[in-house]
């Protein structure tokens, strides 16, 4: 038979040995962390992050105006036929202004119904009060003065008994897509600019670019810096304001 005492003695020799692997493991793994700490601090990749920008005052090229002509009657067809009237009417109080048969393009008329209400305020959708018939015509052109001017006089003819409501223009710039490289070069430059600033500021030198991002281009009206995640594209102003923004990351040493 085999002594206990021999027996305990071997158990607690073997739970020792277990003991101390452990802990040279252990040990070893906290200074290879360590190590591996002491190595990324040592050689940690110094960055910087700057955001440059350009700006740039535009003026619309190109403006699209809209009128409506509405006609009420208690007959569909009435409303029809005083439409059909009016619009040829406006129309030639357009081309009479300069404008000609390719900028101005007349868009299909629809029908609106009207239906009465109780004394509670409450619509009445059996009944059919009257129909109103509406017809838009839209104007599309280079010669930005003379729509304005005519988006003006267009009341004039409230006096013939032309019912017609102007809109106001929409003032485009058609040249916006080239205008983007030029302007996404100058943030660029803009950016980089910031970053050897701020370098020389610390008494480190700039290096390659990591990465480069580009925002959206903002459009707003002259003088606002309005921003959104989509990018602003203003048409209520003749002039403009154009913003673009770059992202760069540098490499500093």
């Amino acid at each position: 038979m085999v002594d206990q005492g021999s027996h305990r003695l071997a158990l607690f020799g073997v739970a020792r040995s277990l003991v101390i692997g452990v802990a040279i493991a252990a040990t070893a793994a906290i200074l290879s962390a360590g190590l591996v700490e002491s190595f990324r601090i040592r050689h940690q990749e110094k960055r910087i992050t700057v955001t440059g920008s350009a700006t740039r005052r535009i003026r619309s090229d190109l403006i699209v105006w809209r009128a409506t002509v509405r006609s009420q009657n208690p007959q569909l067809t009435e409303a029809y036929k005083k439409l059909a009237a009016d619009v040829p009417t406006l129309v030639e109080f357009i081309k009479a202004r300069g404008m000609t048969e390719q900028q101005v393009t007349v868009s299909a008329a629809s029908i609106t119904e009207v239906h009465p209400r109780t004394q509670e305020g409450i619509e009445q959708e059996a009944l059919i009060a009257a129909y109103v018939a509406h017809q838009d015509v839209e104007v599309e052109s280079a010669d930005i003065a003379k729509v304005e001017q005519i988006s003006r006089e267009v009341t004039q003819l409230l006096d013939r008994g032309v019912y017609v409501q102007s809109s106001p223009p929409l003032y485009v710039y058609t040249k916006l897509a080239p205008l983007k490289i030029q302007m996404l070069a100058e943030a660029s430059k803009d950016a980089r600019l910031r970053a050897e600033q701020i370098a020389v500021n610390t008494n480190s030198a700039l290096g390659k670019l990591i990465t480069g991002r580009m925002g959206v281009m903002q459009v707003n009206q002259k003088f606002a810096t309005d921003v959104s995640a989509e990018g602003n594209n203003d048409k209520s102003t003749l002039e403009k304001d154009v913003m673009a923004v770059v992202t760069a990351e540098f490499e500093v040493r």
